[in-house]
């Protein structure tokens, strides 16, 4: 392929028309995937639901590989949102780790977000691309910018987490908990907003202990008034 053959298809990639395109795949992609599991999906049946020919998945997406990482990388997105608003450090932690609980669970009570995770342990054995694959897209950057986050925080003094990789573990677990694993095992309905937000609190209340500095509560940041009985806070 000469490259001006090449660049043409590379702006063509970036039509609306081939975005659009493009999304239509990755949500029939999502679909067929859980419903019939890696392995067992076929780009073909994506193809039909989907609309476009295999030409066109194969030049947006390589393989059917390239595919499920671009849905996970798409899908994994929303978890990191609360991560990514702007001036996040100079809110104080326990406010900025309400909001990180709240994207995750909602991320980890999403059914979908469930069938992808019941499909990545079911099928990573066989195909252990599929687990890298989901883990380089979501927990890991989920990670990585929380100990970023936690570590500047613990450098200023503000909060106490010498070993900010396995404190940010800690909280990811207590997040997941047995709520989580009896809910993407079929073993419990999914919980009701009441009872997620009452599970959040009790984490991030044990979490702003944990990594308290001393007797304080580690719920300011230094140079920011705290919080006061009675004085109405905006955010």
């Amino acid at each position: 392929m000469s490259i001006e053959n090449q660049a043409d298809i590379d702006a063509a990639d970036h039509t609306p028309r081939m975005a659009a395109r493009r999304q239509a795949m990755i949500d029939a992609a999502a679909a067929v995937f859980f419903e019939q599991g890696f392995e067992r999906a076929s780009l073909s049946a994506i193809v039909r639901r989907s609309g476009g020919s295999l030409s066109t998945l194969y030049q947006l997406f390589g393989s059917k590989e390239g595919l499920f990482e671009a849905m996970v990388t798409q899908r994994c997105a929303e978890i990191m949102e609360p991560l990514t608003a702007p001036h996040l450090p100079d809110q104080c932690p326990r406010e900025t780790l309400t909001r990180i609980a709240r994207g995750l669970m909602g991320v980890l009570m999403d059914p979908e977000a469930q069938g992808l995770w019941r499909m990545v342990m079911g099928e990573g054995i066989k195909f252990p691309r599929l687990p890298e694959i989901y883990f380089r897209c979501g927990p890991d950057p989920l990670q990585a910018a929380m100990i970023r986050y936690l570590g500047d925080l613990h450098e200023r003094g503000v909060v106490r987490c010498p070993d900010v990789g396995a404190v940010v573990n800690a909280f990811c677990g207590m997040m997941q908990s047995d709520l989580f694993y009896r809910t993407v095992t079929g073993m419990r309905p999914i919980p009701g907003t009441a009872e997620i937000e009452q599970h959040i609190q009790k984490v991030v209340d044990l979490f702003m202990r944990i990594i308290a500095v001393g007797s304080a509560s580690s719920e300011h940041v230094p140079g920011h008034a705290p919080h006061q009985k009675g004085v109405h806070q905006h955010q």
